[in-house]
């Protein structure tokens, strides 16, 4: 009976110990995994602010081709200068449309 109590204290003690150790193992697994998201938000938050840098950009170069192409056709329409096929189609994408009778080149 003592004998049976001590191999039963001894599965258990190695049971625990097993126990243990896979616990040590996690731990340091969630330490590690913590630490790589910590890295992961700084390089999220890396990323964002260089996204919002790049639309302000973007925004602004809009901004300043709108202008230019509002400063072509009122050129074009001032100096009685047609604007060419190629920029014309450029403009009405981007929903612009010069007065036709001003805009059209002449075809030689």
């Amino acid at each position: 009976m003592q004998r049976q109590l001590a191999t039963r204290t001894k599965i258990c003690q190695r049971r625990g110990e097993i126990l243990q150790s896979k616990l040590r193992s996690q731990s340091c697994e969630i330490d590690r995994l913590e630490a790589e998201n910590s890295e992961q938000r700084q390089n999220n938050n890396v990323l964002q602010l260089e996204v919002a840098r790049l639309k302000r950009a973007q925004r602004t170069n809009v901004q300043d081709l709108a202008h230019l192409a509002a400063w072509l056709v009122s050129l074009a329409n001032a100096k009685g200068v047609a604007l060419d096929p190629a920029t014309l189609d450029i403009l009405n994408r981007r929903g612009w449309h010069p007065s036709k009778r001003q805009a059209r080149a002449a075809r030689p």
